[in-house]
């Protein structure tokens, strides 16, 4: 396995363990195209998951 093999299996586990990636089979998949819907999708989770719901800190 390459080093670049590693960063993307490395990635991959990230984006499951953060609950971005949902179906374990997409890590078998890593190196294969993704639909834009897809990539999205996560963008979005991520996005939920960063926002603050109790509004400014200011």
């Amino acid at each position: 396995m390459t080093a670049s093999d590693e960063r993307i299996k490395m990635i991959g586990q990230m984006a499951q363990d953060a609950g971005l990636i949902e179906d374990p089979q997409w890590l078998d998949r890593l190196k294969e195209p993704v639909p834009l819907w897809v990539v999205l999708d996560m963008l979005l989770k991520w996005i939920d998951r960063t926002d603050s719901q109790d509004g400014p800190y200011d």
